[in-house]
């Protein structure tokens, strides 16, 4: 096998794994950065009731830390209901 050229082949491979990959809408009513912006701001209202200032003035790792809290507190909550 040494000295084999197996580029062909890795082309060919390439191809077919890139069939399946979906590329993300960037423009237009549906695409992947309204969506996010979205997200974001339905995230900052919702992490509001948490934060003793506006949560889009929290640095990042105060943000992921409110979300982390924030989903850890829906988990608990969805635990007592069962």
């Amino acid at each position: 096998m040494q000295g084999m050229d197996v580029s062909k082949d890795i082309r060919e491979i390439d191809r077919y794994i890139a069939q399946f990959i979906e590329p993300k809408e960037f423009i237009g009513e549906s695409s992947y950065e309204l969506k996010y912006d979205r997200d974001f701001e339905t995230n900052c209202i919702v992490l509001s009731e948490y934060a003793n200032k506006p949560v889009k003035n929290l640095t990042v790792k105060e943000y992921f830390t409110l979300l982390q809290y924030h989903n850890k507190k829906v988990k608990e909550s969805e635990r007592r209901r069962k």
